[in-house]
């Protein structure tokens, strides 16, 4: 009787834990402290960019470019609990100004447990150390101010680097590596269909770091001023080794997507957002010698994306999905779609909690927004579906008289 009442009891813990058995609901929000530089009126949490969660410390840093300042959110509290910058004495960002392209800060990446970078508004990338949050190195100059900011990062482990994005410099954008240890530029590749590089007319968008492929990625919105875009792999050392051109992997040359968001899943996989179009993208880096692709039609329309590896899903924040605003989940490992959540006007940052399985998306203080009409970060979270209570109920009911029957029969000995 002892392997069968086991076996059972293992079916119920399955079931009580399988992702697959669950759906996602809002669970609440987490206030914003307003900064000594916010000049918004009434000093709202309106203008952000991109959040990254730290998984050795379930912190969650926000670009928020309202306060001047990356703020931290705890996961173990859901509370605000920091920030860098946003006073006089660490007046570090530009905040917000009359264009995104100058406004800071923007990407946001942690090297787990010991740094934080972030990009600014006028072509500079600037670090700090954790836990003081005190600065690490002076501010490092990607380019000219006239390059404008530095957007999106990502940060490679093995050979410690950051890669940064300048989406919005003229004539063309460019990615800068830099070292992670010593804050020194290592090397800068510009997308203008030289050395290799597509030749980006419209901006590129957000990098990755893969450590199956053990390359780098960015998403490139436009190439040649037409087409779907694609993504571009670079290897360590910033040589461009391949472009993903979706117009050639099965979107066609008058296809839309537009890529914007971009984040590593597993075995080689990416999820791409699409910033144009009413869809979404996994790419399959890995898959031969010019991948192939998956378009998944449920939601589209995003900026950041997220894969959390605990439950082995996608979570895209879809600013401009077509039927309004949401945050769309998909399973990595089946790749089908499984559910859109209505967000708030504009929202378009995601990041996940990979312990509790917690979603974060900023609300920023827009018309649309009567959750919290001042911003706030809100907090999504997994629940079972009915079914899911019905069989792990079930479940219970046959330990329980499994071990009723184990009692009668040892009173009867």
């Amino acid at each position: 009787m002892k392997p069968r009442h086991t076996a059972i009891a293992a079916v119920v813990l399955a079931l009580s834990s399988t992702p697959a058995l669950s759906q996602y609901v809002f669970q609440g929000t987490i206030a914003i402290t307003p900064s000594d530089l916010n000049v918004q009126p009434g000093k709202v949490f309106s203008s952000y960019d991109i959040s990254f969660f730290d998984p050795t410390t379930r912190l969650d840093y926000v670009a928020d470019r309202s306060n001047a300042s990356v703020d931290i959110f705890s996961a173990i509290t859901n509370t605000m609990v920091g920030r860098i910058g946003g006073t006089a004495a660490n007046n570090f960002f530009t905040g917000q100004t009359a264009t995104t392209s100058t406004s800071g800060p923007d990407g946001v990446v942690v090297v787990p447990g010991s740094q934080v970078w972030a990009g600014n508004g006028n072509s500079t990338l600037l670090s700090f150390s954790l836990p003081s949050n005190a600065q690490l190195f002076p501010p490092i100059a990607t380019g000219p101010v006239t390059a404008n900011r530095v957007d999106e990062l990502s940060y490679d482990p093995n050979s410690r680097q950051i890669i940064a994005a300048n989406n919005a410099a003229t004539p063309s954008p460019f990615l800068t590596l830099v070292n992670a240890t010593t804050g020194a530029i290592n090397r800068t590749i510009t997308f203008n269909g030289t050395g290799g590089t597509p030749n980006a007319t419209n901006g590129i968008e957000q990098p990755a770091y893969d450590s199956f492929t053990n390359k780098f990625y960015v998403s490139v919105p436009q190439v040649n001023g037409a087409g779907p875009g694609g993504v571009a792999q670079l290897d360590i050392n910033g040589n461009v080794t391949h472009f993903f051109d979706f117009s050639i992997l099965g979107l066609g040359a008058g296809g839309v997507c537009g890529p914007t968001g971009l984040a590593a899943g597993a075995g080689g996989n990416l999820i791409v957002g699409c910033g144009d179009g009413g869809s979404s993208v996994i790419l399959h880096a890995a898959d031969g010698v010019n991948g192939s692709i998956k378009v998944i039609t449920q939601v589209g329309g995003e900026d950041q994306v997220w894969y959390d590896p605990t439950t082995k899903r996608y979570f895209l924040s879809a600013r401009n999905n077509p039927g309004g605003p949401v945050l769309g989940i998909i399973d990595a490992a089946t790749e089908m779609f499984l559910q859109n959540i209505a967000t708030t006007p504009g929202d378009h940052s995601v990041a996940v909690d990979p312990v509790s399985g917690e979603v974060f998306v900023p609300f920023g203080a827009v018309a649309g927004n009567d959750i919290c009409p001042n911003g706030c970060i809100g907090v999504f979270a997994a629940v079972p579906e009915p079914e899911s209570y019905a069989m792990l109920l079930a479940g219970l009911g046959i330990i329980g008289m499994m071990n009723n029957r184990r009692k009668r029969k040892s009173a009867t000995v």
